[in-house]
């Protein structure tokens, strides 16, 4: 309000406040008139009237605006500032590992995966975790069985599970496109969908190009199937997204951003969110992509979803990041590699420090959960630079390699997500496309930066990578009908093997546009895998709950699917009335997992006592003896917030590294975690969902932060039942994330 208008305002007040006394009586006399009362907010039935209970007004008012700033520094990675003196002296909030430090470690990684006794032990413990599981089956096969049918009401169709990797514009089945467009043409003909050639053209137009009617629509014209003829073809199965073979009909149908902004494909959308909501207890993580062409892009995708109302409960969004750097700069889009990370994480800085700049998109982060990185891993990779450039300094038209486009995507996160952990916004993590074909060497970034991974079939290659994940829990959603298709027969995917030792295996469906045939692909892929795998009902019952605790979904939400203390180890965190898992099943999980971190513990602690370095001793950090030197905040992923740690020196600031040793550890434990309590190799953290990063009980000790529950994309307060005290992700040894620096917080956390 304006000076003016409070002056004018204050003179109302005095000449309104002597007729509103002299009416008081008059008033009180009257009898009291009952207040109207709001009708009560009308909640929409499951599967109808999609969208329809969202509204805008639920985030406002809008935060306000940071008193942080942020910058691209010259290593091409955004970073935090307190404030003008910090960045005139460059002393950023959070300190990031740089590439130097990243490949130095990769090596490590990859010197270790290829030592020859090294591979020998992790074959043969791999081995023995199948046998023990065939032997458990055998003796605990019917106690089992008996078990999940003293049970009521649950059974694997109403236990919750979860796509954990499906892309979204090939979210329906082709009968469901094939439907749709016919549906389309029947009666929007005349919808004006297309400008192409200097004119704008109608759907009957663009069909009478294709010299097409509806009558001559089948599923064998559409041709979305992916067959035979796509088996170690990527580029035949990228065809696939054509329907008929016209990327006219894939920019109208399947686009978010085309002539008439995606209006097609969210009508599509609604009719698979309704068909997921009927199911009830499927859920699904859409991934959707950002070129990182534009600085537009971001604002774009979220009006799409905002604006046609694309919110559901069953519904979760993960941002795919193809990568096309080749692609663009022959095309004269980009100059250097520098630009992409720009047009895709600057909007994202810039939301997080005033979320007024960027509303909607503000409003759709809540439901975003991650990234991805997509793209055919079988191509060739070469090694251009002994020593790689920084991102402003790669002008070459070729493609950067996997590992350093992981880097840049999870350097860009980590001081994004301690900043949007201090601000009360939801995090992100990293869960891309790795090891579906190509190099191992995709695999050791995964573990280095990862919090899950899609595919993963090159684990079976890499025995001790793959000993690894089972050790850490690393989240794999494996698509065997995909691989079918493409790259591996299912007779000979590693998905049982996978399973029976143990690993964090779930199913997931890909790409239910090119293998899909029923109305339920998630469920058409757990059918084949029990019928060709010979999975029974406890097996499927299990896969499920691991897709669920993969899942970025709140941790609320999985309290309520999986139990209030679904957190806990082995039996502990098992509700078996929610999931339909038997005791007998999570226990001789949990035991099998604690037998060889107790085995490993033990090898580590004498390697470290014939060397005379005691695990058991990690050198002080400074911190809780008053001293000034800043504490030493552990390596992890990006995925999980920053909490507060209170340094004693002047300047708030943790210094954080690749390898070294860490921070105090506390007690909480991933469910299956309860037999690893080492000082050599302590405790993983507690595995709740897209907040929590991956460990690895490496071969140097390093201590680990415990207690901590992610914070959830849709409350607040999510972290607030975990009890945590404690700052930053956690790690726990040499093939952990990079560590990023966090610095000391407010007493807000």
């Amino acid at each position: 309000m304006s000076r003016v208008s409070s002056t004018m305002f204050s003179a109302d007040h005095e000449t309104s406040l002597s007729r509103s006394q002299a009416s008081l009586a008059a008033v009180a006399e009257e009898p009291e008139r009952p207040r109207p009362v709001s009708p009560p907010r009308k909640q929409r039935k499951p599967g109808q009237d999609i969208g329809s209970d969202f509204d805008m007004s639920y985030f406002e008012p809008l935060p306000g605006e940071d008193s942080m700033m942020f910058e691209l520094d010259q290593g091409s990675v955004y970073q935090a500032y307190e404030s003008v003196a910090a960045m005139e002296k460059k002393h950023p909030w959070v300190k990031v590992p740089n590439l130097r430090e990243y490949f130095i470690d990769l090596n490590t990684v990859k010197e270790v995966s290829e030592d020859g006794p090294i591979k020998s032990f992790a074959f043969r413990e791999l081995q023995i975790l199948d046998g023990k599981f065939k032997l458990h089956a055998l003796e605990n096969g019917y106690a089992e069985v008996l078990s999940s049918k003293q049970v009521q009401h649950r059974d694997f169709y109403n236990v919750r599970k979860c796509d954990c990797h499906v892309h979204h514009s090939a979210c329906m089945n082709s009968k469901h496109l094939l439907r749709f467009i016919k549906s389309k043409l029947k009666h929007s003909a005349s919808d004006v969908v297309l400008f192409r050639d200097g004119k704008a053209m109608t759907l009957q137009e663009v069909f009478d190009s294709l010299e097409m009617t509806a009558y001559d629509l089948s599923i064998d014209t559409l041709d979305t199937h992916a067959h035979t003829d796509s088996f170690h073809r990527f580029d035949k199965f990228n065809l696939k997204y054509n329907p008929v073979g016209s990327s006219r009909l894939r920019e109208i149908f399947l686009k978010t951003d085309n002539y008439i902004r995606g209006r097609y494909l969210a009508e599509l959308t609604r009719e698979v969110i309704s068909d997921l909501e009927n199911s009830k207890y499927q859920m699904v993580e859409w991934r959707v992509s950002i070129y990182g062409r534009s600085l537009d892009e971001w604002d774009k995708l979220a009006a799409w979803v905002i604006d046609n109302k694309l919110i559901s409960h069953n519904v979760r969004w993960l941002i795919q990041i193809p990568r096309l750097y080749s692609l663009y700069k022959k095309q004269g889009i980009v100059e250097n590699f520098e630009q992409p990370i720009i047009n895709v994480f600057q909007p994202l800085y810039e939301v997080t420090r005033d979320p007024s700049s960027h509303p909607k998109l503000h409003a759709f982060l809540h439901r975003v959960i991650g990234f991805d990185s997509v793209d055919d891993e079988s191509k060739v990779e070469r090694r251009f630079y002994r020593k790689f450039p920084t991102p402003k300094d790669w002008n070459i038209p070729e493609n950067p390699m996997y590992n350093y486009w992981i880097y840049y995507l999870w350097s860009n996160m980590v001081t994004l997500n301690h900043w949007r952990r201090r601000r009360g916004f939801g995090t992100f993590v990293l869960r891309p496309h790795c090891g579906e074909a190509g190099d191992v060497e995709h695999l050791q970034s995964a573990v280095l930066c990862c919090h899950s991974i899609s595919h993963g079939l090159m684990l079976r290659k890499a025995p001790l990578l793959q000993y690894i994940f089972y050790l850490d829990q690393i989240g794999i959603a494996m698509s065997p009908l995909s691989n079918n298709a493409l790259f591996l027969a299912y007779d000979r995917n590693p998905f049982q093997v996978y399973f029976r030792r143990g690993l964090n295996v779930s199913l997931s469906t890909d790409d239910p546009l090119q293998f899909a045939y029923t109305r339920e692909p998630l469920i058409e892929e757990y059918s084949v895998a029990a019928q060709i795998c010979k999975l029974s009902a406890t097996d499927m019952c299990e896969l499920a709950k691991h897709s669920v605790e993969q899942s970025g979904f709140e941790h609320e939400l999985k309290q309520r699917w999986l139990g209030p203390n679904y957190h806990l180890p082995g039996v502990q965190g098992n509700n078996m009335t929610k999931t339909n898992v038997p005791d007998l099943r999570e226990e001789f999980r949990h035991r099998s997992l604690a037998h060889e971190r107790e085995m490993i513990t033990r090898y580590a602690a004498a390697y470290a006592r014939s060397t005379q370095h005691p695990a058991s001793s990690p050198p002080s950090t400074g911190n809780v003896n008053g001293s000034k030197e800043p504490p030493v905040i552990p390596r992890t992923s990006p995925t999980l917030s920053a909490q507060t740690v209170r340094g004693t020196g002047s300047r708030s600031n943790v210094e954080l590294r690749f390898l070294g040793n860490s921070a105090a550890e506390s007690s909480t434990t991933d469910r299956r975690d309860g037999g690893w309590k080492s000082s050599a190799f302590p405790e993983s953290p507690t595995k709740t969902g897209h907040r929590q990063p991956n460990i690895f009980p490496g071969v140097v000790r390093q201590r680990t932060r415990r207690k901590s529950l992610r914070q959830s994309s849709g409350s607040d307060k999510d972290h607030e039942a975990s009890g945590s005290s404690s700052v930053g992700p956690s790690g726990s040894g040499l093939l952990d994330g990079p560590s990023p620096v966090v610095p000391e917080e407010s007493d807000q956390t």
